[in-house]
C-alpha cells in the first residue's frame, strides 16, 4: 500500500493568507490609532504646559502692578512697582496696529511702554512686534481677551496647534491698586 502525502489545498492556502492580510490590516490600523492618539495627547499638553506658563508669568507681573488698563479686549497697560510701563499685547506679524484680528495664530507679547502722560497709560506708544514673546498660537479676540472690571484683570487666552484647541480663563486683582 502507498501512503500519499497529505498537503494543503489551494484553497487552504488562500484562506490562510486572507487570515494573515486582515489581522495584519486590523494591527496596523489599531497601532496606527495609537500613535495618532499619543501625538495629540503630546501637542495637546505642549499647548497648555505653554499656556500655563504665559498666564502664570503674566499673573505674577500683574499682581505686583500699581496701575492697570485695557483696550479693545486684545491688550492690558500697567506700570509696575518700578514705575515702568508695560503692554501685553497680541501680535500677528502679518498685521498692522491696531490689529484687525483676521488672522490665525497671534503671539501674546510684552512690551515697555513709552510717552505715558501722568497716569494715563492709554497715551503710552510702543513698536508693534517689540518686546518679548511670552505665549505663541494664541487663536484671535471674540476666542481670546484681555480685560478689566473694576480691579480685576480677566486673562482669557485659548492656544491652538494643528486640531488641539487648549482655553485658560484666570482673574489677577494687583495688590496695589
Amino acid at each position: 500500500m502507498i501512503k500519499m502525502k497529505r498537503g494543503f489545498t489551494v484553497f487552504e492556502l488562500v484562506i490562510t493568507v486572507a487570515m494573515l492580510v486582515i489581522l495584519t490590516a486590523v494591527a496596523f490600523y489599531a497601532f496606527r490609532a495609537v500613535l495618532l492618539t499619543w501625538a495629540g495627547e503630546e501637542t495637546r499638553a505642549g499647548v497648555k504646559t505653554d499656556l500655563y506658563r504665559g498666564i502664570e508669568a503674566m499673573s505674577r507681573q500683574l499682581l505686583q502692578a500699581k496701575a492697570a488698563d485695557y483696550l479693545n479686549n486684545d491688550e492690558i497697560r500697567f506700570t509696575d512697582l518700578s514705575d515702568n510701563h508695560y503692554i501685553y499685547y497680541l501680535y500677528n506679524r502679518d498685521d498692522s496696529y491696531p490689529s484687525s484680528f483676521n488672522r490665525e495664530g497671534y503671539q501674546l507679547m510684552r512690551a515697555a511702554l513709552s510717552g505715558v502722560v501722568g497716569n494715563d497709560l492709554k497715551t503710552g506708544t510702543f513698536s508693534y512686534g517689540a518686546g518679548i514673546v511670552v505665549i505663541t498660537d494664541i487663536l484671535p479676540p471674540g476666542t481670546s481677551g484681555l480685560s478689566i472690571a473694576g480691579n480685576i484683570l480677566t486673562i482669557d487666552l485659548t492656544a491652538g496647534r494643528g486640531n488641539e484647541t487648549i482655553r485658560l480663563r484666570t482673574q489677577v486683582r494687583p495688590r496695589n491698586i
